[in-house]
């Protein structure tokens, strides 16, 4: 049962990737892209906090990892801006302040 589970995590998992990257790393449209970032992290976070509360670990294990990813969640919304020229995504690095020009092409990010 375990090993089936964790075939299914993989094949969703392999999926939000591969909608990750045709939505966020494909075109150009930033303002889509801002409106799609918040929903798209709080969608794919809450598929895999689903999968732990399934797996049941020990519940502090289980607790621990689910308050771990609320902050984690945030942070990840909040670092990351998507550059009006080029469309590329931006992300600080270990959350730091958001990033206030683009990795890409260095124009400034609102």
């Amino acid at each position: 049962m375990q090993q089936n589970l964790l075939i299914i995590l993989a094949v969703i998992w392999l999926g939000l990737s591969v909608g990750s990257m045709m939505l966020f790393q494909r075109g150009k449209d930033a303002e889509r892209k801002r409106q799609l970032w918040p929903k798209y992290t709080i969608f794919s976070n809450t598929v895999l906090a689903g999968f732990i509360v399934y797996m049941q670990p020990p519940l502090p294990l289980m607790i621990g990892l689910l308050v771990f990813m609320v902050p984690l969640t945030v942070l990840t919304i909040r670092s990351t801006k998507f550059c009006d020229s080029c469309g590329s995504a931006s992300r600080a690095p270990f959350f730091m302040k958001p990033p206030t020009t683009c990795g890409h092409c260095k124009k400034p990010l609102k």
